[in-house]
């Protein structure tokens, strides 16, 4: 039985050989075959297993593995239901990462580099198909675009079988000069840039019959206007019906996978299913669709590292892929930060927000908020929660998203707070002292400072959502605790619960009831502060808040930039 979990593993023959648990979505083979189009590209988030599902059409369609099919997908849908196509084409693959953005000069470079690696693999499997000359003066030309003319010109000269291309991360290396250098960006993918150009030979090569097929991945549409321009003959199914499940997985798959991992342990895996679904999912490419998307590799990173330690991993998201999402920062200096900084003023506020979804961008015209909003849906930033109209209300998707977030917003409200950090080692003791002994005295202290500091600021007009996204942030330093926001308790909801989270102990869970008042209404502060007390003691009387063990509570009642701290009993 197959029980290794492929955390970080994308080669499909790896998987299939050396007995790694693969979740079958061979059945998405049968559906891009049956679309009347023949050149697809689908969009998904970082680390959602786009480049599994390109080694397994590698695999399904090249001629030289026919003789391994059956080892290969004898047991999956496809195996069983194989398709005319099957075995039958030359396949070509292109991956556009690693290539070095400095400059233009050194992202042409890396571009035609890896054009060539991608020539080089496919002389390598199919050289009977061409002559050592053809090779060379295809393998000699100094621009993308004419590598893949003389590639052209070489299989309808030979008249080779039909070419299936793969492209893997086509916008990666765009995703990364965008963030850095606009206009270098901009150079890039403009009319005369070279990324249309290539995508025009491309084009070219499937007039002339020579690429029959085309399947490309990437995580953002931000080169699509220079693809679909140079390549205008296909089409996008990022938020097609049929492939809302394609990449990542639903619930009955993580339910299976938490099933293999607890064989040998013995599991509470209705706790295991909550966390993970509070953690991971949350994703939705179609607002049509039913079934919301877990991301496969954090559900794989989390289960494997069960499966070894049979403890919950210390980190909810694996270091390695951290700075992939960690990027985020980078984004909202993108064109216009005053706007963006409002997007995330308002998602981290309010928790939701409405917009179109932008398919394709043009950045020879304004980079609108939509523009912006969009670029973060794309990203696995957010994720549609549900539709108005033509609109969509977007959401941060999970819990691990959502701290992410706050963890970017620290370093806004370090900045505004004029402190060098957060992190500092008093904001330690006072985490301590919660956690431990149950005092919360410390804690307030480093509230009250940073509120005194940002009372000082015009860049933040603070109200009670701001106190809540202040004490959050400071919260969310530490990731002892599990920080749930607006728990709901029956249609009540609670402002800040900290809860105790695997693996990690501590002796006290929190409640805490957040209220805020500006300096010109400090009259009023005894009618809320009875108000407050009120409101949490009657949500301390539900079941699911009755049923933790050592929650304490409190009232954070801020007047102008003064706190004050009242525990309930």
């Amino acid at each position: 039985m197959r029980n290794k979990f492929p955390y970080g593993i994308s080669n499909f023959l790896k998987l299939m050989t050396e007995n790694y648990v693969f979740v079958d979505k061979s059945k998405y083979i049968e559906i891009l075959e049956n679309l009347s189009s023949q050149y697809h590209f689908l969009l998904r988030p970082r680390r959602f297993g786009k480049s599994l599902f390109i080694s397994m059409l590698t695999y399904y369609y090249g001629i030289e593995h026919k003789d391994k099919f059956e080892t290969l997908f004898g047991e999956l849908y496809i195996g069983k239901n194989p398709t005319p196509k099957a075995s039958s084409y030359l396949v070509l693959n292109f991956e556009f990462s690693r290539i070095d953005t400095t400059d233009f000069q050194s992202t042409f470079n890396g571009f035609l580099s890896n054009v060539k690696l991608g020539f080089q693999d496919f002389f390598n499997k199919y050289n009977d198909y061409f002559s050592p000359e053809n090779i060379q003066e295809i393998l000699a030309k100094t621009d993308p675009n004419e590598v893949f003319k003389a590639f052209s010109v070489a299989c309808k000269q030979r008249k080779t079988p039909p070419i299936y291309l793969l492209i893997d991360e086509y916008d990666h290396f765009a995703n990364e000069i965008i963030a850095f250098n606009f206009n270098e960006f901009s150079n890039i993918v403009s009319r005369n840039g070279f990324v249309r150009k290539f995508y025009e030979s491309i084009k070219t090569a499937t007039m002339d019959g020579v690429v029959d097929r085309m399947f490309v991945t990437g995580v953002t549409p931000i080169t699509l206007d220079s693809l679909t321009s140079g390549f205008n003959i296909s089409t996008d199914l990022t938020m097609h019906q049929f492939f809302n499940e394609a990449m990542g997985f639903v619930l009955e798959e993580v339910e299976e996978l938490v099933g293999i991992a607890c064989q040998q342990q013995d599991c509470d895996k209705e706790r295991i299913f909550k966390d993970l679904k509070e953690w991971y999912n949350g994703y939705l490419f179609n607002y049509k669709s039913q079934k919301r998307i877990y991301n496969s590799d954090m559900v794989l990173y989390f289960l494997n590292k069960l499966q070894e330690s049979k403890e919950y991993p210390d980190d909810l998201l694996d270091t390695n892929i951290a700075s992939d999402y960690g990027k985020i920062k980078r984004f909202f200096n993108l064109k216009n930060p005053e706007q963006n900084y409002t997007v995330l003023d308002k998602l981290l506020s309010e928790g939701e927000i409405t917009s179109e979804i932008i398919a394709k961008f043009s950045f020879e015209r304004e980079f609108t908020r939509a523009d912006f909003i969009s670029l973060l849906y794309y990203m696995g930033f957010i994720s549609i929660k549900e539709t108005k109209g033509t609109l969509f209300v977007l959401r941060m998707p999970n819990y691990v998203i959502q701290s992410l977030y706050f963890d970017f917003f620290a370093e806004i409200v370090a900045k505004r707070a004029e402190v060098y950090s957060l992190g500092t080692e008093s904001l330690q003791e006072a985490m301590l002292a919660l956690m431990f002994e149950g005092d919360f005295a410390l804690f307030s202290q480093e509230v009250q400072t940073i509120l005194q500091k940002l009372s000082n600021r015009d860049a933040m007009q603070f109200s009670e959502k701001h106190l809540k996204m202040v004490i959050f942030t400071l919260l969310n330093l530490n990731k002892t605790y599990y920080i749930k926001s607006e728990y709901e308790t029956q249609k009540k909801y609670v402002d800040i619960l900290l809860l105790e989270r695997n693996p990690f102990k501590v002796n006290f869970q929190y409640a805490l009831e957040l209220k805020y008042l500006p300096k010109e209404k400090a009259e009023k502060r005894e009618e809320v502060k009875k108000e407050a007390i009120s409101q949490l003691k009657g949500y301390l009387q539900r079941e699911e808040l009755r049923e933790l063990q050592n929650l304490k509570s409190f009232i954070l009642l801020v007047v102008g930039d003064e706190l004050e701290v009242i525990e309930v009993l």
